[in-house]
């Protein structure tokens, strides 16, 4: 029969242990941080605010989609739509000589494009890219006021009504340079800076009439067009900001 183990022998025990255990703690110490994620689709909702003249020109603030779709751990496929609309009218105006009038202006926008990503920290990426897109704009008033004037030695009331239009189309180019934060693992905020290379056709026309308030006769007809085109590149130092959900299998930078 075997003695039993000494005290002494019992005593080392914990020393053996903790000699083991040393290079397991060191390895835990020294493993790199989880690897930074993202997920293979991105939607969400993009404002483009107009820095001159802040609270005036963004009451009408164009809102629009966004959705990305990452190809490779540093690369999205990127589709957007931007819409922006804003009406008003002035009706029963006294005197009429102040004119009733109605306002329509809305416009949109379709791009593509493709952004590159690299990675500065788990919550900060930075990104450039490009954007190709088409627009349409679209303005339209109706006027109707009224005058007294003196024909054939009376008082007539002479009425206009005044029809006028003004349209864009246009084809646009923009480079682009963005930054984001990850504010959980599947939300994040960005804001880019970008270039707009914009070649546009304009078109206005108005039409109009004015009646006699006496015996209903057309008193004269107005009518003109006018057409241009124009290229023109703006800097925009926060083109679009816009908070994103992301959703899908997720990928590993």
């Amino acid at each position: 029969m075997k003695a039993p183990p000494s005290l002494s022998t019992c005593r080392c025990w914990p020393l053996l242990l903790l000699a083991a255990a040393l290079p397991l703690a060191a390895t835990a110490q020294t493993a790199p941080p989880d690897t930074v994620a993202t997920y293979k689709h991105q939607l969400g909702l993009t404002a483009s605010p107009v820095l001159d003249g802040f609270f005036k020109n963004n009451r009408t603030l164009p809102l629009g989609l966004l959705y990305k779709r990452q190809t490779k751990p540093n690369q999205a496929l990127r589709l957007g739509l931007v819409f922006n609309q804003d009406y008003g009218r002035r009706y029963r105006a006294q005197p009429l000589t102040n004119g009733d009038f109605s306002n329509n202006n809305w416009g949109g926008q379709l791009y593509v494009g493709l952004e590159r990503q690299r990675v500065f920290t788990k919550r900060w990426i930075g990104y450039a890219g490009l954007d190709v897109g088409v627009g349409y704009s679209s303005y339209r008033k109706l006027e109707y006021s009224g005058r007294d004037v003196n024909l054939d030695n009376r008082a007539v009331t002479l009425f206009e009504n005044l029809d006028t239009r003004f349209t864009t189309t246009s084809v646009f180019l923009r480079p682009l340079l963005g930054i984001r934060y990850q504010l959980t693992p599947y939300l994040y905020m960005s804001a880019e800076a970008t270039i707009l290379a914009n070649y546009m056709a304009f078109k206005w026309e108005s039409s109009g009439v004015i009646v006699r308030s006496d015996n209903g006769q057309i008193f004269s007809t107005l009518s003109g067009t006018y057409s241009e085109k124009r290229f023109r590149t703006v800097v925009q130092p926060v083109s679009q900001l816009t908070l994103l959900y992301c959703f899908g299998r997720a990928i590993k930078w």
